[in-house]
């Protein structure tokens, strides 16, 4: 999609608009044409590879999952075989009422196995993590310290803000991308 519907909806003013998502699989030939266009597997890899930094720098995340809603919302068929990576802004986002939700809904949304997050010792507690960053409301600061609870999702968002290079994203599977790949393949064909 060449807009992020979300932000488009909601006539964001803080995070750009142009950065639209990529459904993959099967169930993307039932997307009404007006919402977006098939593009080829190089051309989708073009348009992640240009948004990845662009995201970073706006404070987007990449949301990568199967999202029922969006099959429900975009009327496709087989739901299941419906892949959506999103660029998501903590204002518009679907997700931004995690928090909110009860834990079963809300828990289906999870860290990527293989990642972790840690707020290490350099941390001075500035609390630039914990001003309207996390999206999930899943840090905080506790004796002058931040505290980063188990609702993490894992996002980086903390990571990137901090000035003091306190909080760490690691991948800690060596197996990590090939992994992701068997996951992402039972939804979509990633050859």
């Amino acid at each position: 999609m060449n807009t992020c519907i979300c932000r488009e909806a909601s006539k964001c003013g803080d995070y750009p608009v142009d950065l639209g998502c990529l459904f993959l699989g099967e169930a993307v030939l039932g997307i009404n044409p007006k919402l977006g266009r098939i593009v080829s597997a190089e051309e989708a890899l073009d348009h992640v590879t240009r948004c990845r930094a662009r995201c970073r720098e706006a404070g987007l995340v990449h949301m990568i999952g199967r999202n029922k809603l969006d099959s429900v919302w975009l009327n496709t068929r087989p739901g299941g075989k419906l892949l959506t990576i999103c660029n998501c802004c903590p204002c518009c986002c679907l997700w931004r009422i995690l928090p909110y939700i009860t834990p079963k809904i809300s828990s289906r949304l999870t860290m990527m196995p293989g990642v972790s997050v840690a707020v290490t010792d350099k941390c001075v507690g500035c609390g630039a993590c914990t001003d309207g960053i996390c999206f999930v409301n899943a840090i905080r600061l506790e004796d002058s310290r931040a505290v980063k609870t188990d609702a993490c999702r894992g996002c980086g968002r903390c990571v990137d803000v901090c000035p003091n290079g306190a909080i760490e994203l690691k991948i800690e599977n060596l197996n990590y991308i090939e992994n992701s790949i068997k996951r992402i393949s039972r939804v979509v064909d990633v050859s």
